[in-house]
This record gives C-alpha cells, structure tokens and sequence, in this order.
C-alpha cells in the first residue's frame, strides 16, 4: 500500500499537481511511519507550499532513519545552506560521502557548505561533479568564484 501511494504522490510532484502529491504522501507516512524515503518525498511536496519548519523536520528525520542516502541528505544539507548553517550541512553530507564518495549533488553541496572555510577542499569536490549538466554548470561557477578567492601559494 505505502509503495503505491509513495509512487503515486511523487508522480503527481513530479506532475506539477503538489496539493495531491502532498495528499498521498502524507497518506503514505500515515502507513509507513518510520519509511526515511517516504518522508523525504512529503519534505519536498511541503517545501513549495511554504511549509519549510515540518519540511525541515522532516529531512532531519529522514536523515537520522538512513544517513548515508544520498536524497535526504542533499535535501537537508540544501536547506541548511539556505539557512547559513554550512558547518552543519557539511556534517550532514559526511556520510553520504563515506559511501558515494562521486555523488555530484553530494559533492557540489558539500563544496558549497566548504566555500568559506576551506576553499582548497571544496575546489578539490568540484572536480568529481560529473554527469548532470546543471550540476556540472553549477560547480563551475562556484569553482571559478572560488579560484578567485584562494591563497595563492
């Protein structure tokens, strides 16, 4: 049940129809509780309807539930940067990182959390962004901003 009903509701976000794909995700997480994936697909449905405070509970619910999946954990890290709390969207992407050291998003965000303190290694995470087009313009825009900015040697 919770498997159609997740479908379903993600299909209708990716439609375009948010108000429904809220409805059956917030079905699904009456179904499936404890489901980290579940929660992350109802976080980005209440986010456009400016229900960023449960969507942020969310996130950090379904981070602490499975901490090295890439979606939650991009998704949390995003807001948290939004938020100018890079130190700990930094801690967030960790251990996605562990796992899926050449996730793009994982390592663009990551880069991004780092763009102030330590611009070296953000410019060395930039380098593994490959595949998506948007994130590689992403993190080329950001490594240039950066190139600007580093201690020469």
């Amino acid at each position: 049940m919770k498997t159609n009903l997740y479908r379903d509701g993600m299909a209708r976000l990716e439609a375009g129809d948010v108000k429904e794909g809220r409805r059956l995700l917030e079905e699904a997480l009456r179904a499936s509780p404890d489901d980290a994936e579940v929660m992350h697909g109802l976080a980005l449905a209440l986010d456009p309807l400016g229900e960023r405070d449960r969507a942020l509970e969310l996130l950090e619910s379904a981070h602490a539930r499975a901490p090295s999946e890439p979606g939650p954990a991009c998704s949390l890290a995003m807001a948290l940067l939004e938020r100018g709390e890079d130190a700990r969207a930094d801690q967030v992407l960790e251990p996605v990182l562990a796992v899926h050291p050449d996730h793009p998003r994982a390592n663009l965000y990551a880069a991004m959390a780092l763009a102030k303190t330590d611009p070296t290694h953000a410019r060395t995470l930039l380098s593994t962004v490959r595949g998506d087009p948007e994130l590689r313009r992403e993190a080329q825009a950001l490594d240039l901003v950066l190139s600007k900015h580093e201690p020469s040697v």
